[in-house]
Protein backbone atom coordinates (compact mmCIF):
# COMPACT_ATOMS: atom_id res chain seq x y z
CA UNK A 1 0.00 0.00 0.00
CA UNK A 2 0.97 3.40 -0.35
CA UNK A 3 1.20 6.46 1.93
CA UNK A 4 1.09 8.87 -0.99
CA UNK A 5 -2.63 8.56 -1.70
CA UNK A 6 -3.42 11.93 -3.62
CA UNK A 7 -0.53 12.59 -5.83
CA UNK A 8 1.29 11.16 -8.77
CA UNK A 9 4.16 8.90 -7.30
CA UNK A 10 7.24 9.16 -9.44
CA UNK A 11 7.33 5.39 -8.11
CA UNK A 12 4.64 4.19 -10.47
CA UNK A 13 5.83 2.57 -13.98
CA UNK A 14 3.51 2.76 -17.44
CA UNK A 15 1.22 0.00 -15.89
CA UNK A 16 0.43 1.92 -12.46
CA UNK A 17 2.63 -0.96 -10.47
CA UNK A 18 4.67 0.30 -8.24
CA UNK A 19 8.29 0.07 -8.71
CA UNK A 20 11.45 1.89 -8.76
CA UNK A 21 12.01 4.09 -12.07
CA UNK A 22 12.89 2.39 -15.12
CA UNK A 23 15.82 3.39 -17.49
CA UNK A 24 14.76 4.92 -20.85
CA UNK A 25 14.07 2.01 -23.63
CA UNK A 26 17.54 1.80 -25.66
CA UNK A 27 16.96 3.60 -29.40
CA UNK A 28 19.36 0.83 -30.56
CA UNK A 29 17.99 -1.50 -32.85
CA UNK A 30 17.36 -4.84 -31.24
CA UNK A 31 18.41 -7.50 -34.10
CA UNK A 32 15.85 -8.92 -36.15
CA UNK A 33 16.58 -12.89 -35.80
CA UNK A 34 16.86 -12.46 -32.06
CA UNK A 35 14.15 -14.84 -30.40
CA UNK A 36 11.07 -13.34 -28.54
CA UNK A 37 12.22 -14.79 -25.41
CA UNK A 38 15.50 -12.60 -25.33
CA UNK A 39 14.02 -9.74 -25.69
CA UNK A 40 13.91 -8.43 -22.41
CA UNK A 41 17.74 -8.96 -21.60
CA UNK A 42 19.07 -8.06 -25.08
CA UNK A 43 17.02 -4.43 -24.53
CA UNK A 44 18.82 -4.15 -21.12
CA UNK A 45 21.75 -5.40 -21.91
CA UNK A 46 22.13 -2.55 -24.82
CA UNK A 47 21.03 -0.18 -21.97
CA UNK A 48 23.10 -0.74 -19.13
CA UNK A 49 25.77 -4.05 -19.82
CA UNK A 50 25.83 -4.37 -16.24
CA UNK A 51 22.56 -4.79 -15.61
CA UNK A 52 21.84 -9.03 -14.21
CA UNK A 53 20.83 -11.04 -16.36
CA UNK A 54 17.24 -11.98 -15.73
CA UNK A 55 14.69 -14.80 -17.68
CA UNK A 56 10.46 -15.70 -16.68
CA UNK A 57 9.05 -18.21 -15.22
CA UNK A 58 5.34 -18.92 -14.57
CA UNK A 59 4.02 -21.17 -12.10
CA UNK A 60 1.10 -23.09 -12.75
CA UNK A 61 -2.22 -22.82 -10.21
CA UNK A 62 -4.59 -25.31 -9.75
CA UNK A 63 -7.72 -22.46 -11.00
CA UNK A 64 -5.98 -21.97 -14.01
CA UNK A 65 -4.07 -18.90 -13.35
CA UNK A 66 0.31 -18.42 -14.14
CA UNK A 67 2.05 -16.67 -11.75
CA UNK A 68 5.04 -14.76 -12.50
CA UNK A 69 8.41 -15.51 -10.75
CA UNK A 70 11.41 -13.15 -12.23
CA UNK A 71 14.96 -14.69 -11.93
CA UNK A 72 18.01 -12.74 -11.89
CA UNK A 73 21.38 -14.08 -12.09
CA UNK A 74 24.58 -13.04 -10.62
CA UNK A 75 27.08 -11.74 -13.98
CA UNK A 76 30.32 -13.64 -14.05
CA UNK A 77 28.55 -16.74 -12.39
CA UNK A 78 30.57 -19.20 -13.60
CA UNK A 79 33.97 -17.16 -13.20
CA UNK A 80 33.17 -17.13 -9.51
CA UNK A 81 34.81 -18.46 -6.58
CA UNK A 82 31.64 -17.83 -4.36
CA UNK A 83 29.37 -20.66 -3.37
CA UNK A 84 25.97 -18.96 -4.39
CA UNK A 85 22.24 -18.16 -2.28
CA UNK A 86 18.91 -18.29 -3.67
CA UNK A 87 16.87 -15.76 -2.32
CA UNK A 88 13.19 -15.87 -2.72
CA UNK A 89 11.32 -12.36 -2.68
CA UNK A 90 7.26 -11.82 -1.87
CA UNK A 91 5.58 -8.81 -2.28
CA UNK A 92 3.14 -7.21 -0.15
CA UNK A 93 -0.35 -6.09 -0.06
CA UNK A 94 -1.98 -4.26 -3.34
CA UNK A 95 1.40 -4.48 -4.62
CA UNK A 96 3.69 -6.87 -7.66
CA UNK A 97 7.22 -7.69 -7.32
CA UNK A 98 8.26 -4.92 -9.29
CA UNK A 99 8.84 -2.97 -5.35
CA UNK A 100 11.72 -5.26 -5.63
CA UNK A 101 13.40 -4.25 -9.10
CA UNK A 102 13.95 -2.15 -11.83
CA UNK A 103 14.92 -3.22 -15.14
CA UNK A 104 18.21 -1.65 -14.73
CA UNK A 105 19.54 -4.11 -11.96
CA UNK A 106 18.59 -1.32 -9.37
CA UNK A 107 16.17 -2.24 -5.92
CA UNK A 108 17.25 -4.82 -3.75
CA UNK A 109 17.06 -7.57 -6.10
CA UNK A 110 19.18 -5.89 -7.96
CA UNK A 111 21.86 -4.86 -4.96
CA UNK A 112 21.81 -8.71 -3.94
CA UNK A 113 22.83 -9.91 -7.39
CA UNK A 114 25.20 -7.65 -7.20
CA UNK A 115 26.87 -9.15 -4.23
CA UNK A 116 26.26 -12.44 -5.73
CA UNK A 117 22.92 -14.09 -4.80
CA UNK A 118 20.67 -15.73 -7.27
CA UNK A 119 17.40 -13.93 -7.00
CA UNK A 120 13.37 -15.18 -7.74
CA UNK A 121 10.98 -12.39 -7.33
CA UNK A 122 7.39 -13.84 -6.87
CA UNK A 123 4.20 -11.64 -8.59
CA UNK A 124 1.25 -12.91 -7.11
CA UNK A 125 -1.87 -13.37 -9.21
CA UNK A 126 -3.07 -10.53 -11.18
CA UNK A 127 -0.38 -8.08 -10.81
CA UNK A 128 2.88 -7.91 -12.54
CA UNK A 129 3.27 -10.22 -15.25
CA UNK A 130 1.49 -12.78 -13.97
CA UNK A 131 -1.45 -14.32 -16.60
CA UNK A 132 -5.05 -16.34 -16.18
CA UNK A 133 -7.32 -13.97 -14.87
CA UNK A 134 -8.65 -11.45 -17.72
CA UNK A 135 -8.09 -8.74 -16.44
CA UNK A 136 -10.17 -9.35 -12.94
CA UNK A 137 -8.79 -9.61 -10.01
CA UNK A 138 -7.12 -12.97 -8.83
CA UNK A 139 -9.79 -15.29 -7.40
CA UNK A 140 -6.85 -17.29 -5.27
CA UNK A 141 -7.00 -17.00 -1.81
CA UNK A 142 -5.34 -15.92 1.25
CA UNK A 143 -5.61 -20.05 2.23
CA UNK A 144 -4.83 -20.82 -1.29
CA UNK A 145 -1.70 -18.48 -1.44
CA UNK A 146 0.19 -19.95 1.74
CA UNK A 147 -1.10 -23.75 1.17
CA UNK A 148 -0.44 -23.46 -2.79
CA UNK A 149 1.31 -20.49 -4.65
CA UNK A 150 4.21 -20.38 -1.66
CA UNK A 151 5.21 -24.01 -1.78
CA UNK A 152 4.92 -24.33 -5.75
CA UNK A 153 7.11 -20.86 -5.87
CA UNK A 154 9.84 -22.80 -3.80
CA UNK A 155 9.36 -26.00 -5.60
CA UNK A 156 9.70 -24.42 -9.00
CA UNK A 157 12.95 -22.35 -7.19
CA UNK A 158 14.36 -25.87 -6.48
CA UNK A 159 13.62 -27.40 -9.80
CA UNK A 160 14.94 -24.69 -12.38
CA UNK A 161 18.19 -25.56 -13.42
CA UNK A 162 19.40 -27.85 -10.95
CA UNK A 163 20.86 -30.14 -13.03
CA UNK A 164 24.39 -30.60 -10.81
CA UNK A 165 26.89 -30.73 -14.09
CA UNK A 166 25.43 -27.45 -15.20
CA UNK A 167 28.12 -25.00 -15.07
CA UNK A 168 26.21 -22.48 -12.89
CA UNK A 169 24.36 -24.70 -10.37
CA UNK A 170 27.82 -26.63 -9.27
CA UNK A 171 27.95 -22.92 -7.73
CA UNK A 172 24.86 -23.31 -5.71
CA UNK A 173 25.37 -23.90 -1.56
CA UNK A 174 21.38 -25.34 -2.14
CA UNK A 175 18.87 -25.82 -4.72
CA UNK A 176 16.31 -24.13 -2.39
CA UNK A 177 15.93 -20.94 -1.42
CA UNK A 178 17.78 -20.37 1.46
CA UNK A 179 16.87 -16.53 2.24
CA UNK A 180 13.37 -15.53 2.02
CA UNK A 181 12.29 -11.97 2.05
CA UNK A 182 9.34 -9.89 2.30
CA UNK A 183 7.24 -6.84 1.65
CA UNK A 184 4.41 -5.51 3.94
CA UNK A 185 1.73 -8.46 4.24
CA UNK A 186 3.98 -10.86 2.15
CA UNK A 187 5.97 -11.26 5.50
CA UNK A 188 2.82 -12.25 7.07
CA UNK A 189 2.07 -14.40 4.13
CA UNK A 190 5.67 -16.07 4.29
CA UNK A 191 5.08 -16.84 7.80
CA UNK A 192 2.15 -18.17 7.69
CA UNK A 193 3.56 -20.29 4.98
CA UNK A 194 6.44 -21.68 7.16
CA UNK A 195 3.99 -22.72 9.89
CA UNK A 196 2.14 -25.15 7.73
CA UNK A 197 5.17 -25.93 5.26
CA UNK A 198 6.90 -29.53 5.95
CA UNK A 199 10.02 -29.65 7.52
CA UNK A 200 11.45 -30.78 4.13
CA UNK A 201 9.64 -27.32 2.80
CA UNK A 202 11.14 -25.11 4.96
CA UNK A 203 14.40 -24.30 3.13
CA UNK A 204 14.67 -20.81 4.83
CA UNK A 205 18.01 -20.15 6.90
CA UNK A 206 17.57 -16.57 7.20
CA UNK A 207 14.42 -14.27 6.85
CA UNK A 208 14.31 -10.42 5.87
CA UNK A 209 11.25 -8.75 6.82
CA UNK A 210 10.17 -4.84 5.51
CA UNK A 211 7.50 -3.03 7.26
CA UNK A 212 5.66 -6.17 7.88
CA UNK A 213 2.71 -6.47 11.04
CA UNK A 214 -0.27 -8.79 11.43
CA UNK A 215 -2.32 -6.78 13.96
CA UNK A 216 -2.98 -3.49 14.13
CA UNK A 217 -2.73 -1.85 17.85
CA UNK A 218 -0.94 0.66 17.78
CA UNK A 219 -2.17 3.65 19.65
CA UNK A 220 -1.15 6.61 16.97
CA UNK A 221 -4.36 8.07 15.38
CA UNK A 222 -4.12 7.82 11.66
CA UNK A 223 -3.54 4.11 11.95
CA UNK A 224 -6.69 3.62 14.57
CA UNK A 225 -8.76 6.07 11.97
CA UNK A 226 -7.82 3.91 8.94
CA UNK A 227 -8.60 0.72 10.89
CA UNK A 228 -12.22 1.95 11.60
CA UNK A 229 -12.54 3.09 8.04
CA UNK A 230 -10.97 -0.20 6.30
CA UNK A 231 -13.11 -2.82 8.95
CA UNK A 232 -16.63 -0.29 8.06
CA UNK A 233 -19.41 -2.75 7.73
CA UNK A 234 -20.66 -0.47 4.59
CA UNK A 235 -17.00 -0.93 3.27
CA UNK A 236 -17.22 -4.89 3.45
CA UNK A 237 -20.58 -4.78 2.01
CA UNK A 238 -19.72 -2.61 -0.99
CA UNK A 239 -16.56 -5.06 -1.29
CA UNK A 240 -19.02 -8.10 -1.46
CA UNK A 241 -21.22 -6.50 -3.53
CA UNK A 242 -18.37 -5.24 -6.08
CA UNK A 243 -16.14 -8.70 -5.62
CA UNK A 244 -12.95 -6.37 -5.27
CA UNK A 245 -11.17 -4.23 -2.99
CA UNK A 246 -10.39 -1.29 -5.10
CA UNK A 247 -7.04 -0.45 -3.81
CA UNK A 248 -5.77 1.69 -7.21
CA UNK A 249 -9.00 3.80 -6.74
CA UNK A 250 -8.39 4.48 -3.36
CA UNK A 251 -4.92 4.98 -4.37
CA UNK A 252 -3.80 2.64 -1.54
CA UNK A 253 -1.92 0.28 -3.99
CA UNK A 254 -1.00 -0.73 -7.16
CA UNK A 255 -3.03 -3.93 -7.43
CA UNK A 256 -6.65 -4.62 -6.71
CA UNK A 257 -7.37 -7.16 -4.77
CA UNK A 258 -9.95 -9.78 -4.14
CA UNK A 259 -12.49 -9.67 -1.02
CA UNK A 260 -11.01 -12.85 0.20
CA UNK A 261 -7.59 -11.02 0.93
CA UNK A 262 -10.15 -8.12 2.23
CA UNK A 263 -12.13 -9.83 5.20
CA UNK A 264 -8.94 -12.21 5.77
CA UNK A 265 -6.84 -8.76 6.37
CA UNK A 266 -9.52 -6.88 8.41
CA UNK A 267 -9.63 -9.99 10.26
CA UNK A 268 -6.22 -10.70 11.27
CA UNK A 269 -5.46 -6.92 11.60
CA UNK A 270 -8.44 -6.67 14.46
CA UNK A 271 -8.41 -9.56 16.29
CA UNK A 272 -5.66 -10.86 18.80
CA UNK A 273 -5.84 -14.79 17.43
CA UNK A 274 -4.30 -15.53 14.00
CA UNK A 275 -6.26 -17.93 12.77
CA UNK A 276 -6.95 -19.07 9.43
CA UNK A 277 -9.95 -18.17 8.20
CA UNK A 278 -11.11 -21.44 6.00
CA UNK A 279 -10.16 -23.88 8.76
CA UNK A 280 -9.00 -21.98 11.80
CA UNK A 281 -5.38 -23.54 11.88
CA UNK A 282 -3.80 -21.32 14.75
CA UNK A 283 -0.85 -19.85 13.01
CA UNK A 284 0.74 -18.27 16.45
CA UNK A 285 0.32 -21.63 18.30
CA UNK A 286 2.11 -23.51 15.56
CA UNK A 287 4.65 -20.37 15.02
CA UNK A 288 5.81 -21.54 19.06
CA UNK A 289 5.82 -24.52 17.97
CA UNK A 290 8.34 -24.11 14.95
CA UNK A 291 9.89 -20.23 15.07
CA UNK A 292 11.10 -18.80 12.06
CA UNK A 293 14.91 -19.31 11.62
CA UNK A 294 16.92 -15.85 12.45
CA UNK A 295 15.04 -12.86 10.73
CA UNK A 296 16.12 -9.45 10.49
CA UNK A 297 12.91 -6.68 10.50
CA UNK A 298 12.86 -3.35 9.16
CA UNK A 299 10.39 -0.52 10.05
CA UNK A 300 10.24 3.09 9.50
CA UNK A 301 9.43 6.09 11.77
CA UNK A 302 6.99 7.67 9.42
CA UNK A 303 5.10 4.48 8.21
CA UNK A 304 2.37 5.56 11.18
CA UNK A 305 -0.02 3.14 9.66
CA UNK A 306 0.85 0.27 7.30
CA UNK A 307 3.14 -1.03 9.68
CA UNK A 308 3.82 1.38 12.88
CA UNK A 309 7.11 0.58 14.57
CA UNK A 310 5.00 -0.86 17.48
CA UNK A 311 2.99 -3.16 15.23
CA UNK A 312 6.05 -4.88 13.80
CA UNK A 313 7.52 -5.38 17.06
CA UNK A 314 4.09 -7.45 18.14
CA UNK A 315 4.40 -8.90 15.13
CA UNK A 316 7.98 -10.25 15.88
CA UNK A 317 6.77 -11.63 19.42
CA UNK A 318 4.35 -13.68 17.18
CA UNK A 319 6.80 -15.19 15.32
CA UNK A 320 8.32 -17.78 18.29
CA UNK A 321 10.88 -18.24 19.86
CA UNK A 322 13.38 -17.20 16.98
CA UNK A 323 16.83 -14.38 16.69
CA UNK A 324 14.96 -11.55 16.12
CA UNK A 325 16.80 -8.29 14.95
CA UNK A 326 14.44 -5.18 14.62
CA UNK A 327 15.85 -2.12 12.61
CA UNK A 328 13.93 1.26 13.00
CA UNK A 329 14.34 3.17 9.80
CA UNK A 330 14.36 7.30 10.34
CA UNK A 331 15.72 10.23 8.33
CA UNK A 332 16.86 9.18 4.53
CA UNK A 333 20.07 10.57 3.80
CA UNK A 334 20.86 14.13 2.72
CA UNK A 335 16.93 14.86 3.24
CA UNK A 336 14.16 16.41 5.06
CA UNK A 337 11.70 13.03 4.95
CA UNK A 338 12.18 9.93 6.53
CA UNK A 339 11.40 6.60 5.40
CA UNK A 340 7.73 5.35 5.05
CA UNK A 341 6.53 1.80 4.11
CA UNK A 342 7.95 2.34 0.46
CA UNK A 343 10.57 4.47 0.33
CA UNK A 344 12.35 1.87 2.82
CA UNK A 345 12.80 -0.07 -1.08
CA UNK A 346 12.67 2.11 -3.53
CA UNK A 347 14.46 5.35 -2.50
CA UNK A 348 17.48 5.67 -4.46
CA UNK A 349 19.49 6.45 -0.59
CA UNK A 350 17.95 2.69 0.48
CA UNK A 351 21.34 1.56 -1.26
CA UNK A 352 23.18 3.06 1.37
CA UNK A 353 20.83 3.83 4.11
CA UNK A 354 19.15 0.18 4.35
CA UNK A 355 20.48 -2.28 2.11
CA UNK A 356 23.96 -1.98 3.28
CA UNK A 357 22.61 -3.08 6.92
CA UNK A 358 21.23 -5.71 5.06
CA UNK A 359 24.19 -6.96 3.96
CA UNK A 360 26.51 -6.17 7.15
CA UNK A 361 23.46 -8.85 8.82
CA UNK A 362 23.86 -11.52 6.35
CA UNK A 363 27.48 -11.12 6.55
CA UNK A 364 26.61 -11.50 10.38
CA UNK A 365 24.99 -14.54 10.31
CA UNK A 366 27.30 -16.55 8.21
CA UNK A 367 29.55 -16.00 11.14
CA UNK A 368 27.17 -17.57 13.46
CA UNK A 369 24.67 -19.61 11.76
CA UNK A 370 26.07 -22.67 13.20
CA UNK A 371 25.48 -21.81 16.75
CA UNK A 372 21.95 -20.04 15.86
CA UNK A 373 20.96 -23.11 14.41
CA UNK A 374 21.85 -25.64 17.03
CA UNK A 375 20.65 -23.33 19.48
CA UNK A 376 17.10 -23.07 17.52
CA UNK A 377 16.97 -26.93 17.02
CA UNK A 378 17.84 -27.13 21.05
CA UNK A 379 14.91 -24.89 21.84
CA UNK A 380 10.96 -26.96 22.86
CA UNK A 381 9.62 -24.28 24.83
CA UNK A 382 9.21 -20.66 24.50
CA UNK A 383 8.76 -18.38 27.49
CA UNK A 384 8.26 -15.10 25.82
CA UNK A 385 11.27 -14.18 25.97
CA UNK A 386 14.76 -14.05 23.48
CA UNK A 387 17.28 -16.31 23.05
CA UNK A 388 20.27 -15.48 23.68
CA UNK A 389 23.69 -16.43 21.95
CA UNK A 390 26.89 -15.55 20.78
CA UNK A 391 26.80 -12.53 18.21
CA UNK A 392 28.94 -9.82 16.24
CA UNK A 393 27.22 -6.72 16.53
CA UNK A 394 26.71 -4.54 13.47
CA UNK A 395 29.39 -2.22 12.89
CA UNK A 396 29.06 1.69 14.79
CA UNK A 397 28.92 3.25 11.21
CA UNK A 398 25.85 0.93 10.70
CA UNK A 399 24.10 1.22 14.09
CA UNK A 400 24.05 4.85 14.32
CA UNK A 401 22.13 5.19 11.03
CA UNK A 402 18.89 3.83 12.50
CA UNK A 403 18.06 2.66 16.28
CA UNK A 404 18.85 -1.40 16.43
CA UNK A 405 16.63 -2.87 18.81
CA UNK A 406 17.43 -6.23 20.61
CA UNK A 407 14.83 -5.57 22.86
CA UNK A 408 16.40 -8.65 25.46
CA UNK A 409 14.59 -10.55 26.74
CA UNK A 410 11.48 -10.06 24.42
CA UNK A 411 11.29 -12.93 21.69
CA UNK A 412 14.37 -14.19 19.95
CA UNK A 413 12.63 -17.93 21.61
CA UNK A 414 22.69 -20.91 -10.93
CA UNK A 415 22.26 -21.37 -14.11
CA UNK A 416 22.96 -20.62 -17.67
CA UNK A 417 22.13 -17.72 -19.34
CA UNK A 418 18.92 -17.40 -21.31
CA UNK A 419 15.94 -16.23 -21.29
CA UNK A 420 12.94 -19.10 -20.85
CA UNK A 421 9.49 -19.38 -20.12
CA UNK A 422 8.81 -22.22 -18.02
CA UNK A 423 5.55 -23.60 -16.53
CA UNK A 424 5.25 -25.51 -13.60
CA UNK A 425 2.84 -27.59 -12.16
Amino acid sequence: MSLEASTETPHSDAEGQFSLPLEPVSTEPIPSDAEPNTLDNLTINLVNPSAPRFDSLWVSMSNGEQLHLRHFLPNNLSSSTKPVERVFMLHGEAECGRIFYDNSGQGLAGYLVSLGYEVFVADLGARGRSLGSDGRVSELTTRQIITEAIPRFLRTIELHNNDTASQDSVHLISNKATIWVAHGFGGVLLSAAWARLSETQRSASRMIFFGSRRKLQSSDRWARQFARIFSHPLVSKLINWYQVFPAKLLKLGSSDENPDWYHCYAKWMSQDQWLDPEDNFDYKKALKAQPVPPTLHFAAEADAVFAHVDDVRAFVDELGPHDARLMVLGDITESDKQYDHLSMLIHPSAKIDVFSILDQWLIEQVATMPNAQKTITDTNTYDGGFMSHDKVDLDAELATKCPLETETPSNIDPLQEQSSIVLCA
